[in-house]
Parts: structure tokens; C-alpha cells; sequence
């Protein structure tokens, strides 16, 4: 059985990248690129963060995103 928290933690990061794209996009339409780079930003540490959970947290025969 997958961890309970390890699958709330994944889906929160993977609905937090997908709010990030959407703002990446609206940035790109609005032509800031500020904003755009800030959201760059949260959306790479969002990446390592799910990278470090796999890496060292979740089971080693379960892929949860």
C-alpha cells in the first residue's frame, strides 16, 4: 500500500505545476516576463521537490505522479 502522505504530497506539488503552467502561459499572453521568470522559479523548486521525494521517500516500486 502506497503512503497515505507521500500521495497527498504528490498530488499537491502536481496541482501546483499545473497552476504554474497556466501562469507561465497567461505571462507569456501578457508579455510579462517578471512574472514569468518568478513562476520559472516556483516551478523548479516544485520539480526538485518531487525529485527529492522519489529519490529518498517513496516506495521504491510505486510511481505516484
Amino acid at each position: 500500500m502506497a503512503d497515505v502522505y507521500s500521495v497527498e504530497i504528490h498530488a499537491f506539488i502536481s496541482q501546483k505545476i499545473g497552476y504554474c503552467k497556466k501562469e507561465i502561459s497567461k505571462a507569456d499572453m501578457g508579455n510579462d516576463v517578471t512574472r514569468k521568470k518568478a513562476i520559472e522559479g516556483q516551478l523548479l523548486e516544485l520539480h526538485f521537490f518531487r525529485q527529492y521525494l522519489t529519490d529518498n521517500i517513496d516506495l521504491k516500486n510505486k510511481s505516484y505522479f
